[in-house]
């Protein structure tokens, strides 16, 4: 296995180092620093940028031939690396334990590396790997901070307090839904310049912003979190199929959510999320669509439809499906039949 070492800490340090090993070159612009991995050694791309905030945001995307360690191992304090695995899979190890840990997709983990210690990651060969790091100077954050240390809560001092890396830290947990809708964001984002340069300085900041609270969120009990998880989604599309494939007889909201054990909070949070719309939206855009796809493939009379959607009021039926399509459901069939 290849090893890099990488004494440095920010991107304008890190991906020429990179290139360097790789026997390639590093672009610079706007600040942010990227690299293109050649052949040789797989495929894909690197990209790295610091903000004043003392944030950084690295983007791996790519491939390698070989399994490759990138050691990070500066003299400095090293900041606290908040990553995020959306492909693949990679293995992490603090330079001064003989431990590793496996960081699969669709997980993310907090480390804060001791002054005597660093990280190695490692990127297995042959795997597509896409992952994001921040990269968090200790130093700078809790400088420009605009309140003292002191008023954060606790469990967020405990982190930014170890300024000087007396302690290591490593929290492994699974992504929240904003973390990855946020992560999509990033990717799916096309504009170059200072327009990629303010919009990945604010997403950075907000995803950090997410990862702490998911952070704080693990310190309770399940019962207590509040934030969307991997096991969330699986429960929240359950209720999904459940509305989809009983339109007609659906429980209220509460009776959906007790049945796959999720709150109404986190249901509809989730709506929210996947699709832009509360429970009760989505269920009425899910019943017009079907109310419109009987009135053209059966001969349904309006009325039987109306209860084949689950409603009790034609009245009722007739308004919310013109404010939709713009047209009644008696104009849909009378065309129809032409």
């Amino acid at each position: 296995m290849k090893t890099i070492s990488i004494r440095e800490t920010t991107a304008s340090g890190i991906l020429p180092r990179l290139a360097e090993e790789f026997n390639a070159s590093s672009k610079e612009q706007y600040g942010e620093y990227s690299l293109k991995i050649p052949s040789k050694h797989g495929q894909g791309t690197i990209s790295g940028i610091n903000f004043p905030n003392g944030v950084g945001l690295f983007k791996f995307d790519l491939q390698f031939k070989n399994d490759l360690c990138l050691d990070f191992c500066s003299t400095l304090v090293h900041p606290f690396k908040f990553i995020y695995v959306i492909n693949g899979n990679l293995t992490h190890q603090f330079t001064n334990e003989e431990v590793t840990h496996e960081i699969d997709e669709g997980q993310s983990v907090i480390l804060g590396a001791s002054y005597n210690s660093g990280n190695k990651i490692i990127f297995p060969a042959n795997k597509k790997i896409q992952v994001i790091f921040l990269d968090v100077d200790r130093k700078k954050f809790v400088d420009q901070l605009t309140f003292p240390l002191e008023e954060m809560d606790e469990i967020y001092h405990r982190i930014f307090a170890d300024t000087n890396a007396i302690r290591s830290l490593y929290h492994h947990t699974q992504y929240s839904l904003k973390m990855a809708h946020l992560v999509n964001e990033l990717n799916n984002f096309k504009s170059t310049g200072l327009e990629r340069t303010s919009f990945n300085g604010a997403k950075a900041l907000e995803l950090l912003t997410y990862m702490l609270m998911l952070y704080k969120d693990d310190s309770q009990n399940e019962e207590q979190q509040t934030i969307l998880r991997k096991r969330d989604l699986v429960r929240i599309k359950n209720v999904v199929r459940a509305i989809d494939q009983n339109i007609a007889e659906l429980d209220n909201i509460s009776l959906l959510a007790e049945k796959e054990q999720i709150s109404e909070v986190k249901l509809q949070e989730g709506f929210q999320i996947l699709f832009n719309s509360t429970v009760h939206e989505y269920i009425q855009s899910r019943r017009l669509e079907t109310a419109m796809q009987l009135l053209l493939k059966t001969d349904k009379t309006i009325s039987e439809i109306v209860y084949a959607i689950g409603l009790n009021s034609r009245s009722h039926f007739s308004k919310i499906f013109k404010e939709r399509y713009g047209v009644s459901p008696r104009n849909i069939r009378q065309n129809n039949k032409v």
